[in-house]
Parts: structure tokens; C-alpha cells; sequence
């Protein structure tokens, strides 16, 4: 499986974001809920709770950009170039703008390592379907290039050789909420590892799994959940995936988390 990219030309507008750049009480973490197949039951243990992970050591995967959209709703992306972010395409199908934050550890703050940009224009994978979240794809135009530095770098996509990933130790990284009950996104990005599980072992469990797809064992309760959709998901130190789905019987079900590839 590889995260496979067709880069558009785009336009974009530079604007600052004011202080405070959000109302938090009004954002929203986006995600999609796919029902598990009606006679598919967990063996997970409950208990754990990105689910499961612990806080990213600030500034220490320089690639993940927090999305803010239309001012209302949060998701993940990643840096893939100086020009593009790359993220999920159910996050940005509605994008009028798109509120880019690099470099950013506790997004509810204004840090020094921050960059802050809006973009206006994204490009939506123009196979993607909503419906069985079919090439859940999409790049945001950064309006001018940016340049790299110790809190800010780009993540390489994993290449067209690369092959199947299943059996592979992988990375969840996001602001997403922690357990079914958190109110809203962390404040803070939490990090878990995972496991690549086969498309046969995960269409066990949903019905909407593709060659496109890539699905992560929820075993030990560990996986995605709101707001954490459109992040990375890395192995070997390149993005293999994009957080695209969890299970509608909650994000601590234990069941597995959905990527695109």
C-alpha cells in the first residue's frame, strides 16, 4: 500500500490569523463513523485510550499541521512539500478556507515554533466517494512556499515500491480526543503505535474496505478518533496512510481505524 498523490496547480491567499485565532467552544473534531458488519464482535480489551497514546514530545514530528476549517472544524495533515498539505478529502469537501498551522505543539496557544497561514484553495481526490469513502484524498495549496526549519519539515510519502505494509509497526499521531467521553480535540498531539493489519482481517469488520484502504488493529484500544482524521500515518519514517475512519460503536470499541492509502 502507498499514499499515492496527483499534485494539481492551485492558488492560494497569505493572511495571518488573529488573536485568538478561534472560539474553541465552537470547533468541531471531524471524523467519520463506519458501522461494523452487523455480526462482527470484539475481543479487544478495554481500558486504553489519538486512543491509547501518550503526548508527542513537542515539535518532534515537525511534518504534522493542524487544520482548522471554515473556522469551525479541526483535522490533521501533514507536509509534503513546500507548496501542499496533504489531508482527508471528507474533511475539506466543504472548504471555503482553510486556516494551516505548522510547527505547533499545543494548538490552544501561541508559540514561538508556530507559522500560521490561510489557504482558500484545495484540491479534493475528484475520485473520492463519501459513500465508501473511496480515495479519502486531498492537497491544500500552501499560497507561498515554506521554508524549512527545525519546527517545521515535510514527511516523504511512502514510495510506489514500497508493497504491502500489513504486519507493520506504524505510527497515529493527531489533536484528536482522547476516550468516547472527552468534550473536545486535545489541546496537545497524542502518538500511538499500531499495527497494519491485513484488508482481508479488517473487512472481517467493515464492509467498505478497498485496495485503496489501509486498516490498523484497534487491539489493546489504540486507534483514531475525532479530529484526528486527514493526519499521517507513518512507518519507517514515511506516510503510508491517511486517518480517514473508526468504527460507530466509538473510538474505544477496540475495533480497527480506516486510512487511505
Amino acid at each position: 500500500m502507498k499514499t499515492s498523490i496527483y499534485l494539481l496547480a492551485v492558488l492560494g491567499s497569505c493572511l495571518a490569523l488573529p488573536s485568538p485565532p478561534l472560539a474553541w467552544e465552537d470547533i468541531k473534531g471531524e471524523n467519520v463513523y463506519i458501522e461494523p458488519i452487523a455480526n462482527y464482535t470484539s475481543d479487544a480489551q478495554t481500558g486504553g485510550r489519538v486512543i491509547g497514546g501518550s503526548e508527542v514530545t513537542p515539535n518532534s514530528r515537525p511534518y504534522q499541521v493542524a487544520l482548522f476549517i471554515n473556522g469551525r472544524s479541526f483535522c490533521g495533515g501533514s507536509l509534503i512539500s513546500q507548496n501542499f498539505v496533504l489531508s482527508a478529502a471528507h474533511c475539506t469537501t466543504s472548504a471555503s478556507y482553510t486556516d494551516l498551522l505548522f510547527g505547533a505543539h499545543n494548538v490552544q496557544s501561541q508559540e514561538s515554533t508556530q507559522l500560521r497561514v490561510t489557504s482558500t484553495s484545495v484540491v479534493n481526490h475528484p475520485q473520492y466517494q463519501p459513500q465508501t469513502l473511496s480515495n479519502d484524498v486531498s492537497l491544500i495549496s500552501i499560497p507561498s512556499p515554506i521554508v524549512s526549519n527545525e519546527y517545521i519539515q515535510r514527511i516523504p510519502l511512502a514510495p510506489a515500491s514500497a508493497g504491502d505494509y500489513t504486519g507493520s509497526s506504524a505510527y497515529i499521531i493527531g489533536w484528536g480526543r482522547i476516550s468516547d467521553s472527552s468534550s473536545g480535540i486535545s489541546p496537545v498531539p497524542q502518538e500511538v503505535q499500531v499495527e497494519v493489519i491485513s484488508n482481508t482481517v479488517c473487512s472481517r469488520t467493515y464492509s467498505v474496505i478497498q485496495s485503496s484502504t489501509i486498516c490498523t488493529s484497534g487491539e489493546g484500544v489504540v486507534g483514531a478518533c475525532n479530529g484526528d482524521s486527514g493526519g499521517p500515518l507513518v512507518a519507517n519514517g514515511v506516510q503510508i496512510g491517511i486517518a480517514s475512519f473508526v468504527s460507530a460503536r466509538g473510538c474505544q470499541s477496540g475495533l480497527p481505524t480506516g486510512f487511505a492509502s
